[in-house]
């Protein structure tokens, strides 16, 4: 009889197996699948920006690019947004080095305006600096914001890159 009963909890222990395993495939995996699928579509979208950035680049080269460099006498302290912490802390620059794509059709009215009133270019460098905290700072956002503001700013993708002379945060 004891072998009866062994039997019988053992057949029950496999068929609740059964059972528990067609719920899992029926009614797990399509959820896995559908969420397996909105990632797929998710990341091929961000592909496809990313391509899309890439693709509106100027053609030009490294030789094609002239610049155009601001210096101060001494270096230039910026406040940069409260921490947690409660500290002042700043960024402290050197200067500021715009890039231009000289095969560019606007490339000598640009750089005419750009040399002859540059205090927009150092007050928009200045502004971005200013938005981050000491410990969200990074410089190559700096740079793109900068750059991105910039070519707004003039309505030009003669623009290419800005570089941060001397760029300390403290």
């Amino acid at each position: 009889m004891k072998k009866n009963i062994l039997t019988i909890v053992i057949m029950a222990a496999s068929l609740i197996n059964l059972v528990l395993s067609a719920v899992l495939i029926f009614s797990v995996m399509p959820a896995m699948n559908k969420t397996s699928n909105l990632v797929d579509k998710v990341a091929s979208v961000i592909d496809l920006e990313i391509e899309d950035a890439n693709s509106e680049a100027e053609d030009y080269t490294i030789q094609d690019l002239l610049t155009y460099s601001i210096d101060y006498e001494t270096s230039l302290k910026i406040n940069l947004q409260k921490e947690a912490d409660g500290e002042p802390h700043y960024a402290l620059l050197d200067g500021i080095v715009v890039s231009y794509n000289s095969k560019a059709d606007d490339y000598s009215k640009i750089n005419e305006t750009i040399t002859t009133t540059d205090v927009y270019v150092q007050d928009i460098v200045k502004e971005t600096i200013a938005e981050y905290g000491f410990n969200t700072i990074d410089e190559t956002k700096v740079r793109q914001e900068s750059v991105k503001k910039l070519q707004e700013r003039y309505d030009t993708k003669c623009i290419v890159d800005i570089s941060l002379k001397g760029f300390l945060t403290a």
